[in-house]
């Protein structure tokens, strides 16, 4: 029997025991753990399936150079890495690694806040470095910025928020596109700085994405070609005083969504709603109700959500859309008027249109407000929704069109209730489209509700695939699958750069169905 939890594919335990001791010589006995309490955390996923995503050991490094030397050491036993840089997978697979036996790199110890500029406004930080701590930085220093948080962000990385593309609600909310400058170690050990970073005495790396010659960064935004160990990124100056006024109408009818698409998107793209809107529908908006009263919200979880009794029992819409307008009190006014003269006129008295001054306390108003406005916040509404832990979050993308929209939400309804669970949706409008972002929430303790929550998730990826929605972030028992659905010309590039430039297959092979193996 093994003395490890698990083995790298094709590595005997007698070659993997001696790779062990030379990530010990290198970073001390205290930060190489293989001990299953040790590991234990990286099992502690919100999946369905957690035996093919076992680590076989955790390696802790506190800086550049040492991360080089384990991608090093890693080169010569053949021992992948799966990095993780702390929180940001919540819901799509947590710390776990794609495949058995891969070392989890662990980059959550990495915590410095290099620089932030008051002036330009943009950060550079490591990878462990977390929205609380740079919130947390913010205040302490007396600099005026606002951040673009996820939700919940407390416990998240910057940069492992960055590299999954996922999003915030603020106008900044694209935390990919609003990135700037990337510090990597590629696959062989080497490190690299894009954009303007590779220019000696360069004052520009995080004011000037591009750099010279083809644009790299996205490499290593759901990829495994390297591993970041340094990221910028740029923070919004705030509005002056009375410059924000953040909204929610509240619509009674589900069959309502495709009408709301319409005169959204005329507001979003004249920018005279700037923030990416959030549209949530009956159930995930009254836990987060709940959770404000700290009075809890455990629902059968047998596809029997009943939206009406839900919308009487906490006063909630069966949707619940969330936005704001920014800017000087002169352009908030104008603004506003713009925003409530639109929908007053789309839907006149069947809604009920909620300002501050309206919502008097509501917890889910103040918590969506403090997301606007790029606050942190420390607890998912859901979380009370099933005992057992399960989550899986499933993010097609649609255009944002309205039959798109209600088509979408049509069919995922019907594929969640067929498997015996809610439908828990949050819609966010960005620029041209819409992230339908369904949480599905389960039992994992019960080995049979697991079992549908994995053929319900599959179900859901294969019937969007087939209907062209292409999912944009998914958990490692789904990389594959996701992959294949994007072609197989765009297989053979990823595979192709990462024969280049990882052609030992370390880091984390599997990650996005990427994988020389």
């Amino acid at each position: 029997m093994s003395s490890f939890m698990a083995l790298p594919k094709g590595i005997n335990e007698e070659t993997f025991a001696k790779a062990i001791r030379e990530y010990r010589s290198l970073l001390g006995e205290n930060r190489v753990r293989t001990d299953a309490a040790s590991l234990q955390r990286y099992l502690n996923n919100t999946l369905a399936q957690t035996a093919q995503h076992r680590p076989s050991a955790a390696l802790y490094p506190a800086s550049e150079s040492e991360v080089q030397g384990v991608v090093r050491i890693a080169n010569r036993y053949k021992t992948p890495l799966w990095t993780c840089y702390g929180g940001e997978n919540r819901g799509y697979g947590c710390a776990s690694p794609a495949t058995d036996g891969q070392i989890v790199l662990d980059l959550s110890g990495m915590k410095k806040i290099i620089e932030v500029d008051r002036e330009l406004g943009y950060c550079l930080v490591e990878p462990g470095v977390t929205y609380d701590d740079l919130q947390r930085y913010l205040a302490k220093n007396r600099i005026d910025l606002w951040l673009d948080t996820p939700a919940p962000a407390a416990g998240v990385s910057i940069a492992g928020n960055i590299l999954e593309r996922g999003t915030g609600y603020t106008p900044y909310s694209e935390s990919f596109l609003f990135s700037c400058g990337m510090e990597v170690v590629l696959g062989d050990g080497s490190l690299i700085r894009t954009g303007m970073g590779g220019i000696p005495k360069t004052t520009s790396w995080q004011v000037f994405k591009w750099g010279f010659g083809p644009y790299v960064d996205g490499l290593f935004s759901q990829g495994n070609s390297g591993i970041v160990t340094k990221v910028g990124g740029w923070l919004m100056p705030p509005p002056p005083p009375g410059g924000y006024k953040p909204f929610c109408i509240r619509f009674p009818s589900t069959d309502m969504v495709q009408h709301i698409v319409k005169p959204l998107m005329f507001l979003r793209e004249t920018q005279i709603v700037p923030n990416a809107c959030a549209l949530v529908n009956a159930g995930w908006e009254a836990a987060t109700v709940a959770q404000g009263r700290k009075s809890g919200f455990v629902n059968a979880g047998k596809g029997t959500l009943a939206t009406r009794k839900v919308q009487d029992s906490y006063g909630v819409g069966a949707w619940n859309l969330y936005g704001a307008v920014y800017g000087s009190p002169e352009q908030v006014e104008l603004n506003w008027k713009y925003v409530f003269g639109t929908f007053s006129k789309a839907f006149g008295n069947k809604i009920k249109i909620i300002t501050e001054k309206e919502a008097k306390g509501d917890p889910a108003f103040l918590y969506r407000a403090q997301l606007m406005k790029g606050e942190v916040t420390s607890a998912d509404p859901l979380d009370s929704w099933r005992p057992g832990g399960g989550s899986m979050r499933f993010q097609p993308t649609a255009a944002a069109r309205p039959g798109e929209i209600a088509q979408q939400v049509k069919l995922a309804t019907g594929i969640v209730n067929r498997h015996g669970f809610d439908y828990l949706s949050e819609l966010v409008f960005f620029w041209r489209d819409a992230r339908h972002v369904i949480d599905l929430r389960f039992n994992r303790a019960d080995a049979a509700e697991s079992r549908r929550a994995h053929q319900c998730f599959d179900e859901l990826t294969r019937s969007f695939t087939k209907r062209g929605w292409g999912i944009n972030r998914t958990n490692p028992a789904f990389m594959n699958q996701v992959a294949d659905s994007y072609g197989p010309a765009m297989r053979r590039f990823n595979r192709t750069v990462k024969k280049a430039l990882d052609p030992n297959n370390i880091v984390a092979p599997g990650k996005s169905g990427i994988t020389l193996a």
